[in-house]
């Protein structure tokens, strides 16, 4: 099978180098947004924490008395023309799970949603402190940025180092040294190769952490409602497998998971096959993420549901805000 999947593999990396050269090569030009970029992406498919770090970095830069707008494409949304949230999100169907949700967590930040960032970082405008915070932005090379965060898994940081659909790159290696930070999200500390493939680039650690548990109505309920219980596991995330993991460290006893691919719509279906799964395995109790609560507006389960909230804690993250704020400023300069 993998040999059928090589000729695609080779196209998608030598369009993506092509792309990239040609970018730097002046040939395409790269336009610039009326106020500091600050990208946040990464080289690979699939998740990796993008929408907690905008987040966290939304918060850090409001703190600072910055005035952030978060420019996202919003995928999987059914609204096609240009959205801005602030607060009172709209269902993830019309605006995209991932806006929705950063408009929960950070009501205070606008998110302006369409696949053209720079035309929305127009329609926003600029104002005292302005910064745009490009959200899966490193391949979004059409934009000029200030700053490029590039996050990597700590357990498969470089994705088996082969394009998709062989592995699971979408862009190549030899960009890591295009970063000016490199955060390593996960247990399993820096991987060695980052001293050659980006010597002079800052690196960083992260975890992302368990913060709580509330049900799907958004009310907070003790943690302990999930210690010893016998639960099943749902998500459509790109690292199900790290839920997998937040889900054991509340103290539950995970009997079964069902995943489902990233951006998945639910369907009353779904979540039929869902209770079917946990009435097998004897899991009185469902669990899932921020991210996918947001897809189940209007879904009821019939069983108990809760929905697990993570934060980004990332290891000297005030020297982390530095770098990117020095940056801000010398752009200004």
């Amino acid at each position: 099978m993998k040999w059928l999947l090589a000729p695609l593999s080779w196209a998608f990396a030598t369009i993506s180098f092509l792309r990239w050269k040609l970018y730097r090569a002046g040939v395409l030009r790269q336009k610039k947004a009326s106020a500091p970029v600050i990208s946040v992406g990464n080289i690979a498919m699939g998740g990796t924490g993008k929408t907690p770090c905008v987040i966290w970095l939304a918060r850090r830069l409001t703190d600072a008395d910055f005035s952030p707008v978060v420019l996202t494409r919003g995928y999987g949304r059914t609204h096609k023309g240009r959205t801005v949230l602030q607060g009172d999100a709209l269902t993830a169907r019309l605006a995209g799970d991932e806006p929705s949700l950063m408009a929960e967590k950070i009501p205070d930040v606008p998110i302006a949603v369409h696949p053209d960032r720079l035309g929305s970082a127009r329609e926003v405008g600029v104002c005292e402190g302005r910064v745009f915070i490009l959200d899966d932005g490193f391949q979004h090379l059409k934009l000029a940025r200030d700053f490029d965060i590039v996050l990597l898994l700590a357990h498969d940081p470089f994705s088996g180092g082969r394009f998709f659909p062989l592995g699971g790159l979408r862009d190549g290696l030899w960009r890591l040294r295009e970063a000016d930070a490199i955060v390593v999200v996960g247990e399993g500390g820096i991987p060695p190769e980052l001293r050659f493939l980006a010597p002079d680039v800052p690196v960083f650690t992260a975890v992302k952490s368990f913060t709580g548990v509330k049900t799907l109505a958004g009310k907070t309920v003790e943690s302990r409602v999930l210690e010893t219980s016998p639960v099943l596991a749902f998500a459509g995330i790109g690292s199900p497998e790290s839920f997998a993991e937040t889900v054991l460290a509340t103290g539950a006893e995970l009997r079964d998971s069902v995943w489902f691919r990233d951006h998945h719509r639910y369907t009353i279906a779904d979540i039929r096959e869902i209770e079917r799964r946990a009435e097998e395995c004897n899991a009185d109790i469902l669990v899932t993420t921020e991210k996918d609560a947001v897809r189940l507006a209007g879904i009821t389960p019939r069983l108990e549901t809760y929905v697990l909230s993570i934060t980004m804690n990332i290891n000297e993250q005030d020297n982390l805000l530095k770098l990117i704020i020095d940056r801000i400023k010398a752009s200004k300069g």
